[in-house]
């Protein structure tokens, strides 16, 4: 499910079961990616919370390796639960624009990830569907 590479300990991606489901948190840190049924055999549903820089996001690209499938799509990206995002977060999203799914990001986005967007000039380069209600 998850394709083989080289990964240093800081690095290093631990697969869980959440609720049934996959879910991927890195050894440090306290980032999490919760794989969800969204209903539709050609999409994915990505759950993130936490805090996701260098040593942490590589549990998201993991995740987006084990979706990357020819079923899938879509990719919903929902950061609803992000606390904490930084350059290697943004990084991360704007590369998944190169995968062969089409990927959304899903909210609504916590002021932080919200002016990390807005600094690094990234909003409008990623597809985002918000959901303002509480």
């Amino acid at each position: 499910m998850i394709p083989d590479r080289p990964q240093n300990d800081a690095t290093r991606t631990r697969l869980h079961l959440v609720d049934g489901a996959p879910a991927w948190r890195p050894t440090r840190g306290d980032a999490l990616v919760r794989y969800t049924s969204c209903g539709r055999p050609t999409t994915a549903l990505l759950l993130l919370s936490g805090d996701f820089d260098a040593e942490t996001v590589p549990c998201l690209r993991e995740a987006l390796d084990a979706v990357r499938t020819p079923q899938i799509e879509l990719v919903l990206l929902d950061l609803a639960g992000v606390r904490f995002g930084d350059s290697a977060l943004v990084h991360e999203l704007t590369d998944a624009r190169r995968r062969p799914q089409r990927h959304v990001l899903m909210g609504p986005l916590t002021g932080q990830v919200a002016l990390l967007l807005d600094v690094t000039g990234t909003r409008h380069a990623l597809d985002i569907a918000l959901d303002d209600a509480p």
